[in-house]
């Protein structure tokens, strides 16, 4: 599947479960527009989270 099909897919649903997978995404739109993957039962992982860690001043880089 294109990247283009795929994101435009995205955007018309809120969640998906991909085929054969335990992988979640779920996709909100704006206002606050997010992308979180989840595996299962764990917490999910959300972009504006990570980007929020990494932004913070004084994070050391490894």
């Amino acid at each position: 599947m294109s990247p283009s099909c795929l994101a435009l897919l995205l955007s018309l649903a809120s969640a998906c479960t991909l085929p054969g997978s335990p992988v979640t995404l779920r996709v909100a739109l704006p206002p606050q527009p997010d992308l979180c993957v989840q595996y299962q039962d764990h917490a999910p992982l959300c972009i504006s989270r990570l980007v929020g860690v990494l932004a913070q001043p004084g994070r050391a880089r490894r």
